[in-house]
């Protein structure tokens, strides 16, 4: 009976893989096509830890973490911090450079490979995709018919592309998109390389199930053996109204931010604003654009300004970073932008400027509340401020571990919105 049993398993499971697969591909393309036509406007928490390799021969090495709200809306990729009143147009520019960047995982392939204007496919034979058997369908757009954009340094062009599905069988949903660039034009020369693999599966939005992007590994090297690798996780999706918060529950780094409907005045340049940290900061749990938190500790009466003691600054992080060259090391940015307080709420513009670090021993750094060891601090809590071009400048903090406490003290110089 059990040898009878294991052959009528068997012989179930093979009549699904001995299905034409021409006609497989067929059932797969229809129910997407429903995915798709019943896609309700969406939006998710998207998680990018970004690593890179130096030389063939070097280990990968974890650089930053982003998160990001990420939502397709009218079938277009839109982007905005977690937390913000809207998505922002050209928001990418507003991520910190460095490491690989691109666009479309999130719902913009789904389209491209089942749209009207999908590319022919070819059974390639079996596939195993997040530990599921599936069907591989291998396919080839040529330049004259992509829109794969492919983008170096200030420069853009289309690139050819090749690359397969693995398809559940049973499910007929598409388990794995793994792609990579053909022929890089001349253009942007020193990449060699560039492959996407994204990764599939049902997800929750509103009432019904539908199939969702949940991870995106990305890799472009360059033509030193350099490599710059992205693995994106998308989270938290949910459906997306107009007047919808860009706000999630399972934010790691939730703190409060401001209201977009509340009035308030803008702050001229010039003005110094003396806080303290109130949100503690770790590499390991935090990431850039999650929202923090600081408290104004002097009033500020200036240029007409009356605002007292103790008000809620509010912010986020801009730029988390971690080096290894000449020694390991952290960069940290922190961006502030308003403040509340009882009497209302304070826009403004502003760059970190200090208390600068003056170096002249080495002594325990644990007093500016960061956890590491021989570091050169001569004051309490000063900060040794990177002096490289910055939005809202940056500092460094020299260890190998990174822990902001809430003490950390800053000083900020409001500027015109243009600097």
């Amino acid at each position: 009976m059990r040898r009878a049993c294991l052959l009528l398993f068997l012989s179930v499971s093979a009549r699904a893989w001995q299905e034409p697969q021409p006609a497989l591909l067929d059932r797969v393309r229809q129910r997407m096509a429903e995915n798709l036509a019943r896609l309700p406007n969406y939006t998710c928490l998207e998680t990018i830890e970004r690593s890179v390799r130096r030389q063939v021969n070097d280990k990968l090495v974890f650089r930053d973490r982003i998160r990001l709200e990420v939502g397709f809306i009218e079938s277009e990729e839109m982007f905005g911090w977690p937390g913000a009143s809207h998505f922002e147009p050209d928001f990418l520019q507003r991520i910190p450079s460095g490491g690989a960047s691109g666009i479309g995982s999130f719902g913009g392939w789904t389209h491209v490979l089942f749209g009207s204007s999908a590319p022919g496919f070819t059974y390639a034979g079996e596939c195993t995709a997040d530990g599921r058997r599936g069907s591989r369908y291998s396919f080839r757009v040529p330049l004259s018919s992509s829109k794969y954009e492919i983008r170096f340094a200030s420069r853009a062009v289309l690139s050819a592309y090749a690359g397969s599905l693995c398809v559940d069988p049973d499910a007929l949903d598409v388990m794995m998109v793994d792609l990579h660039a053909e022929d890089v034009p001349p253009a942007v020369a020193p990449i060699t390389g560039v492959s996407d693999v994204i990764h599939y599966a049902r997800a929750r939005i509103g009432s019904a199930e539908f199939l969702l992007p949940q991870q995106d590994d990305l890799a472009i090297t360059d033509a030193e053996g350099n490599v710059n690798r992205n693995v994106t996780r998308f989270t938290a999706c949910r459906q997306y109204a107009s007047e919808s918060s860009l706000s999630f529950a399972d934010d790691a780094a939730a703190a409060p931010v401001p209201q977009k409907n509340v009035q308030g005045l803008k702050l001229p340049e010039g003005i110094t604003l003396d806080l303290k940290l109130e949100t503690p900061i770790t590499f390991d749990d935090f990431a850039v654009g999650d929202p923090i938190t600081a408290r104004l500790i002097r009033a500020i009466e200036a240029s007409g300004v009356s605002i007292p003691k103790g008000a809620t600054v509010s912010g986020r992080i801009w730029e988390l970073e971690q080096y290894y060259q000449p020694e390991k090391y952290f960069l940290v940015g922190l961006d502030f932008s308003s403040l509340t307080f009882a009497g209302g709420r304070a826009l403004f513009h502003a760059r970190l400027v200090g208390p600068r670090l003056k170096v002249a021993k080495r002594v325990d750094a644990s007093a500016m509340g960061a956890e590491t060891t021989n570091t050169a601090y001569t004051e309490r809590n000063g900060l040794d401020i990177d002096d490289a071009p910055s939005r809202a400048g940056a500092f460094r903090v020299a260890g190998g571990k990174l822990r902001l406490s809430r003490d950390v003290h800053m000083i900020l110089e409001t500027q015109s919105d243009n600097q």
